[in-house]
C-alpha cells in the first residue's frame, strides 16, 4: 500500500509539473479565433502537452528509478533461498497439478 500511494503522489507530481511548464511555456497564449480553431482541427495540429506521452514518460521514469534501487548483486542468492525455502510447496502444487491433468485428460 505504502508503495503504491507514493507511486500516485509521483505521478501527481509529474502532472502538476507538466501544467506548469504548459503554463509558464505556453507565452502570449494561444489564437482563439474561429478561423484558427477550424484550420487546427482540420490539420490535426493541437496545442499543449499529449497526455498520452505524458503518462507513459512518468510511468517509465518511475519503473527505471524502482529498477535503479534493486540490488542485482544480491538477487541470485535469493531466489535460490526462496527455492530452498519453498521446496515442499513446490512438490505440493506439483502433485496436484498432475491430478488435475489426469482429472481433465481423462
Amino acid at each position: 500500500m505504502r508503495s503504491a500511494i507514493g507511486f500516485l503522489s509521483f505521478l501527481a507530481f509529474g502532472f502538476l509539473a507538466a501544467g506548469v511548464l504548459t503554463v509558464i511555456g505556453s507565452g502570449q497564449g494561444p489564437d482563439l479565433s474561429l478561423d484558427a480553431v477550424l484550420s487546427r482541427e482540420m490539420i490535426g495540429e493541437s496545442s499543449g502537452i499529449h497526455l498520452g506521452s505524458l503518462m507513459i514518460g512518468l510511468v517509465l521514469g518511475l519503473v527505471l528509478s524502482a529498477l535503479a534501487r534493486v540490488s542485482w548483486s544480491e538477487l541470485p542468492r535469493r531466489f535460490v533461498d526462496w527455492l530452498f525455502r519453498y521446496e515442499r510447496s513446490f512438490y505440493r502444487v506439483a502433485l496436484a497439478g498432475i491430478l488435475v491433468g489426469i482429472l481433465v485428460f481423462y
